[in-house]
């Protein structure tokens, strides 16, 4: 069986071999990552350092005009990105957080530049890393940030949950002009250059609950995913949305609209049996163990334990669960023998039939 079909088929309940598992790392991995760079002509405004993922800046081609700091996410220093966004870590290393935003007001909704998506240098060294080194694996193609969240990084996370409520016809064009000028357009450069799925991330939980209402969710976003996930379907592509907190008053719209994979690093906060009895055989989950309650200081005997646990539950469906190492253990102060201790996890139960 191929990585990819390993994948499919756990994605779509049709019994792979094993549980599929994304590593980061070419032998180990079912699934290789592309990523988009920023467009080869574009650089910071000169008070600013680059928002890139250092690891990002050294593989994907893209050349900053200043020599590159090692300590880039370090606390202290301001980045901003290809859409003005300002970034600042206030602790310690790490993604930081947007506190700049370039659309303080929504007079300039329709003139705002948005990143062209079709801009050269922006998938040229992952397309040919691809071709080196995926073999056949499923490519899942990063589009990032998603319509909520760089919403928010451009009105500012304040404004934006009153924008919700005071002004949803200009907070669902933001969304429209994202999907149609931003996202829809890399879904399909992605699809051209062999991915097999597109992955984007939209934390819309707290630790109870919706940031939003519901009823708001579902009257901006809810149509907007829909063609998100549309325009992957489209093209042979699977989606993936990575989405923090507590989700599960949307779960069934995301599934009713067509997403194709929950990616979850915390999902064990919201009852896993709870999530297995009402998921297990209709929902396909990617993530680690749950990186707030599970992993945190656990030993050996503890990680399989409960990535056997969490397998037995949700992975038995013929399909089901994707196992992942968590992208930035250190910022959650988890370590790399942790996460290679819940790899030899699942390569140890996650061979089906998982008793």
């Amino acid at each position: 069986m191929t990585r990819k079909e390993r994948v499919l088929r756990a994605i779509e309940f049709r019994g792979p071999d094993r549980v599929p598992f994304l590593a980061y790392a070419p032998g180990m991995s079912d699934i290789f990552i592309m990523a988009a760079m920023p467009a080869r002509d574009w650089q910071p405004d000169d008070a600013y350092y680059p928002h890139i993922y250092p690891e990002a800046y050294y593989l994907g081609g893209w050349k900053y005009k200043k020599p590159f700091p090692r300590d880039l996410m370090s606390q202290g220093r301001e980045r901003q990105d290809e859409f003005g966004c300002i970034w600042k870590s206030p602790v310690g290393e790490g993604i930081g957080e947007v506190v700049g935003h370039p659309l303080a007001s929504w007079d300039d909704l329709e003139s705002f530049p948005l990143p062209d998506p079709h801009a050269p240098g922006r998938l040229e060294r992952f397309t040919l890393y691809r071709k080196l080194f995926a073999g056949d694996s499923f490519v899942l193609g990063a589009l990032e940030n998603g319509i909520w969240e760089r919403s928010h990084f451009l009105r500012g996370f304040s404004n934006m949950l009153m924008d919700t409520a005071a002004e949803p016809d200009r907070a669902a064009r933001l969304a429209d002009r994202l999907c149609d000028e931003w996202i829809i357009p890399l879904i399909n450069r992605y699809a051209d250059a062999g991915a097999h799925g597109v992955i984007m991330t939209d934390d819309w939980g707290m630790q109870s609950g919706l940031l939003i209402s519901p009823a708001s969710w579902r009257a901006i976003y809810k149509p907007r995913y829909a063609r998100l996930f549309a325009a992957a379907h489209a093209r042979g592509m699977k989606f993936f949305l990575h989405s923090c907190g507590d989700i599960r008053a949307i779960m069934d719209d995301l599934l009713e609209t067509g997403l194709d994979v929950f990616q979850k690093d915390d999902i064990a906060f919201m009852g896993l049996e709870q999530i297995a009895e009402r998921y297990s055989g209709r929902a396909c989950f990617m993530g680690s163990l749950d990186m707030q309650r599970t992993m945190p200081g656990a030993g050996r005997e503890k990680l399989y334990r409960e990535t056997h646990r969490l397998l037995r539950l949700l992975a038995r469906q013929e399909g089901g669960y994707i196992g992942m190492f968590y992208g930035q253990p250190g910022a959650a102060g988890l370590t790399w023998a942790q996460q290679f201790f819940m790899y030899a996890a699942f390569r140890r139960y996650g061979r089906y039939p998982i008793f």
